[in-house]
């Protein structure tokens, strides 16, 4: 049996996370769950609150076997960028074919195997439930970097079209900063975690894995809210998302560990209040850009 404690943070922060992403996930896939941009969404923010929940479960259980099993399984993440790829070809107007969709999935094969064989995957302490991650996540955080340039090639090339919507232009900005922040903040972390500077620092690094999710989360239903991607009239609008976002914020600032974290907590939530309140040099940016590309 492993020996650790969970500190109420983490019930807090990760099960909020979860609910605020299936809640989108499933609004989205309601509005229109015959159109491919639609599922492909749909299919990458289940991803997430999955993923959250086998971290979830990894923080709640003292069985270090139910932990490593939801340690190998949490390799699956992967499948996220594949189907923000798709969501991206939906976007930019290119029909995939099921034989392309499936080259684009073949390097997939590596995750799927190490997961189902364990080879590569790594270790769990058995005394802390700690991990120690092995050499898949190399070829993981590469194959998730992959996918992440080509769909915001993808995005790019649809942003640059001159007959392209301004609108459209505007998700499009959104999307790439969400996407590349999100690849970017999972490679920080888990390269500090593979680096052990943690350990040198003396500092818990797991709390930090929930403010991707949450940030890329965020995002997403600023793109929907203030952009109308899915074309969402019966959404809730924007005061209403923002309060949600600020009680998730402060009950994980109230509930954090250390200073370093509220320090880092604090940077993300004043980012979050910029982009849904204080952008207007944002707004009239990305209007102006767009309107010079058409």
């Amino acid at each position: 049996m492993c020996q650790f404690e969970t500190p109420l943070f983490i019930y807090y922060s990760y099960s909020t996370v979860i609910i605020i992403t299936l809640m989108v996930a499933f609004s989205i896939l309601g509005k229109n769950a015959k159109h491919s941009l639609n599922r492909n969404a749909f299919y990458f923010l289940l991803i997430i609150a999955l993923w959250t929940m086998g971290d979830l479960v990894q923080w709640m259980t003292r069985d270090v076997h139910t932990s490593y099993l939801f340690f190998r399984l949490s390799n699956l993440v992967d499948f996220f960028f594949l189907f923000f790829l798709f969501f991206s070809y939906d976007l930019a107007g290119k029909k995939l074919t099921w034989q392309k969709k499936g080259l684009l999935a073949l390097p997939l094969g590596v995750t799927v195997f190490a997961v189902a064989s364990g080879q590569g995957i790594g270790s769990v302490e058995a005394q802390t439930c700690a991990y120690q991650s092995g050499w898949v996540i190399v070829s993981s955080l590469c194959l998730d970097l992959g996918y992440v340039i080509g769909s915001v090639a993808v995005l790019l090339q649809k942003f640059r079209q001159p007959l392209a919507y301004y609108k459209t232009k505007l998700q499009i900005k959104v999307l790439v900063f969400a996407i590349a922040s999100f690849v970017l903040w999972n490679i920080a972390y888990e390269m500090v975690d593979m680096l052990k500077a943690a350990e040198k620092w003396d500092i818990e690094i797991s709390p930090y894995f929930i403010l991707g999710n949450l940030f890329f989360v965020a995002l997403m239903v600023f793109t929907i809210i203030e952009y109308d991607l899915f074309d969402f009239e019966t959404l809730p609008r924007k005061w209403f998302a923002f309060a949600i976002l600020s009680v998730i914020f402060g009950g994980m600032f109230f509930l954090a560990l250390t200073p370093m974290f509220h320090f880092i907590l604090a940077a993300f939530y004043v980012t979050v209040v910029w982009i849904f309140w204080g952008n207007c040099r944002l707004k009239r940016w990305l209007i102006m850009y767009g309107s010079e590309e058409e």
